[in-house]
């Protein structure tokens, strides 16, 4: 991403007219002041949490913090609202800690440059992610200029003056398309383009749009559609292939987009709205059927509005009916002239019964790579092999073309998803997979014939996380943080053996013979081992992904056991979170469990009685499907004691750290911060607890419990017991 552009819009957001924000000041400061540097940047961190707050709640069409939360002084707590309500990955949150933890110690001692340095990172990283966003979104309002495939520029940053030009390679060119930063990524739902044509992946949502805008048409009454979804997930692409490919169907249709299209400067986007929807307001009759694409939190909020305004009745009605804010797994709803198309809950993989799998992203990379004429990416990349042009590039590319390495990429991809909460839009994918191609410095036809190690497309996958937040989301499932004997083994007998090229061939085949590679042979310097045993390492991973951790596996097996019903898979998991809730503050005794901290003499343990329950709505939703691609990467579960129910929400992250405390890990401060969720979950089973009849009391020195009961049939309000 363009870092001059990112800087522009958060001194934009933080309310900053003048230019102080540029990245020159940035750099100026590192140097000469980091502690006034940091204090500067504090404002712009508050408006960035309040801009990405909004967002997230957007996307996960849930409610906004309150304004009594939003506390500039407070920040810490902000955020860990914004991971407990509104999901924001591990990730993020992690770098907003580290933020404010920067920020709070200026009070305490001078900043150094490292500080500032790593404070820019941090809100560089959020804010990165912010703006990805807020591009997907509003990219539904541009015009359209895939069209104009000839005019394609790399930008500057990705061509020093040293290096020769891109304009020579028809290839590089083509690719610069893919990225995010390109003018040529934005679609607008009145466009389409022969480029984007080519591109158009074909998704069950089109299928659903077309069936029911024949039904409309057939019908002769006019309906309203709403198209529902989160940021970025296609929308706006939708719709404009629609008008080029189904147009009949369009014909006397009102579509509308509310990302942030206004027919009025003074109207917000809620007044616009509004005003589209007027002819299907009570007691009104619509001349023309109308299509909303629609983000689900501003249907809520224009929902919420007109409840409280007692207006559009009959439409708020049938919102509410289908339960799109309770994530109903309906994609397709129906009442009366109403329609309600929802892909919130529709992810780009699928849920199988041996794990995971994706044909979106598959056919997205096939788009890429297909090996035909039709495809202009490969006919470019032909192009430039035939007249001798080259690059680390368009090595990379070839690697891309092999099937297993297409498959393990996707498979790397969706353990991201599920590990680091990342999205990821088509738009994010296709500048992801321009990153995992072109190196930051790519050199074209020089007489200099190295090829760095760092540039070859495996590195670029996983060890480039400062690049964009996607590739810091594969950094974090990097095969060279799983120690597996296995590839100890590999690098052992390629550092040992007598002919490192042909040891490369036998293991990852004769077409991987290309780019740094090329470069080994018998006499590698002593420090390129390792740079080359990383990239053994993760190169071997592409052609043979079997580096899966086993809590990676048995979280995905247990999602796809809660949406299939499977009461015995799901009793597994409930005897791991029983042994959890006994062991989260500690047990004295079988039955019972602690429900204060261990800094007293004497503690207070209290007798349970729970029972396990689930999310009916969501329980066995996906029965009759062996392959699932509606569903959310949670798990609603929990238990019932004293006839209250109480549920919480089990990502990947919660489970690692509650497998961990079931196997005798303690966890401390932090981890208790990070499993927020569960933490309360557990207070809220402990306060539900009968307190009145059968408690113990622990010494902490010795250990002696008291058993302290109410008798039956006895004057005495209590009956005390040493029990060791």
């Amino acid at each position: 991403m363009d870092i001059e552009l990112l800087w522009h819009k958060l001194g934009e957001i933080g309310g900053n007219n003048e230019s102080k924000f540029d990245y020159n000041y940035i750099n100026k400061f590192i140097l000469e002041n980091p502690t006034k540097l940091v204090s500067d940047l504090d404002g712009i961190f508050y408006s960035l949490t309040k801009q990405r707050m909004k967002q997230l709640a957007e996307v996960y069409r849930k409610e906004e913090l309150s304004s009594t939360i939003m506390n500039a002084t407070n920040l810490k707590n902000v955020w860990i609202q914004i991971k407990l309500q509104l999901n924001c990955s591990m990730m993020e949150y992690n770098a907003a800690m580290d933020f404010c933890k920067i920020s709070d110690e200026k009070f305490q001692r001078e900043l150094t440059m490292s500080d500032a340095q790593k404070a820019v990172k941090n809100l560089t990283f959020i804010a990165e992610i912010w703006l990805n966003q807020k591009m997907d979104l509003e990219s539904a309002i541009k015009p359209d200029t895939w069209e104009k495939e000839t005019a394609v520029t790399v930008i500057e940053a990705e061509s020093p003056e040293n290096i020769r030009t891109n304009e020579e390679s028809k290839f590089l060119s083509m690719l610069s398309v893919l990225q995010s930063s390109s003018k040529e990524s934005v679609v607008s739902a009145d466009s389409f383009g022969s480029l984007r044509d080519y591109m158009h992946v074909e998704r069950s949502i089109q299928l659903e749009l077309v069936k029911v805008l024949t039904e409309i048409r057939d019908a002769g009454k006019p309906s309203l559609i709403l198209l529902c979804g989160s940021v970025g997930d296609g929308k706006s692409h939708l719709l404009a292939f629609m008008k080029e490919k189904f147009g009949d169907l369009l014909d006397g249709v009102v579509v509308h987009n509310d990302s942030t299209e206004s027919f009025d400067p003074d109207q917000n986007s809620l007044e616009t709205l509004e005003q589209v929807l007027s002819p299907f307001e009570n007691g009104n009759v619509a001349e023309k059927s109308t299509i909303i694409a629609i983000n689900l939190g501003v249907l809520h909020n224009f929902y919420r509005r007109q409840r409280e305004a007692c207006k559009f009745t009959a439409l708020c009605d049938f919102i509410e009916s289908c339960g799109i804010f309770d994530k109903s797994q309906e994609s397709v709803n129906k009442e009366g002239i109403f329609q309600l198309l929802n892909f919130a809950e529709t992810q780009p993989y699928t849920l199988t019964k041996i794990g995971t799998k994706s044909p979106f992203f598959l056919n997205l990379i096939n788009k890429i790579t297909n090996q035909n004429n039709d495809n202009p990416f490969y006919k470019a990349w032909r192009h430039d092999k035939e007249n001798g042009i080259s690059s680390v590039a368009h090595e990379n590319y070839y690697l891309l073309l092999q099937s297993d390495i297409k498959d393990s990429i996707i498979q790397s991809l969706i353990e991201a998803i599920i590990k680091q909460k990342v999205f990821i839009s088509t738009r994010t994918f296709y500048n992801f997979l321009y990153e995992i191609i072109v190196p930051v410095h790519n050199q074209i036809n020089l007489e200099v014939t190295t090829v760095n190690v760092e540039d070859m497309l495996p590195n670029l996958i996983y060890g480039h996380p400062d690049r964009s937040p996607l590739l810091a989301a594969l950094n974090e499932v990097d095969p060279l943080r799983t120690r597996l004997e296995a590839a100890d083994r590999l690098v052992t007998d390629f550092i040992l053996s007598s002919d490192p090229a042909l040891f490369v061939t036998e293991n990852l085949g004769e077409d991987s013979q290309l780019g740094a590679w090329k470069e080994v042979n018998k006499s590698i310097e002593r420090g390129q081992q390792i740079e080359y045993s990383r990239l053994l390492i993760r190169h071997h991973e592409l052609i043979n992904k079997k580096g899966y951790d086993e809590t990676y596996m048995e979280f995905i097996s247990y999602l796809y056991s809660f949406y299939k019903g499977d009461e015995e898979e799901i009793g597994k998991l409930f005897y791991l979170l029983e042994k959890v809730i006994y062991a989260w503050k500690g047990s004295p005794k079988d039955g019972f469990i602690f429900m204060d901290s261990p800094n007293k003499d004497f503690r207070m343990a209290i007798q349970i009685d729970i029972e396990p329950i689930v999310d009916e709505q969501t329980f066995g939703s996906a029965a009759d499907k062996d392959e699932i691609d509606q569903f959310s990467s949670i798990i609603r579960i929990g238990f019932s004691q004293n006839g209250g129910e109480y549920l919480f929400e089990l990502d990947y992250q919660l489970y690692l750290l509650l497998k961990k405390v079931g196997g005798g890990y303690r966890p401390n401060r932090q981890d208790i911060q990070n499993g927020l969720q569960f933490s309360e979950f557990h207070d809220k089973i402990l306060k539900s607890a009968d307190k009145t009849k059968h408690v113990l009391l622990v010494h902490k020195t010795d250990g002696a419990i008291l058993e302290v009961k109410k008798p039956k049939f006895s004057k005495a309000k209590f009956e005390v017991e040493k029990v060791n």
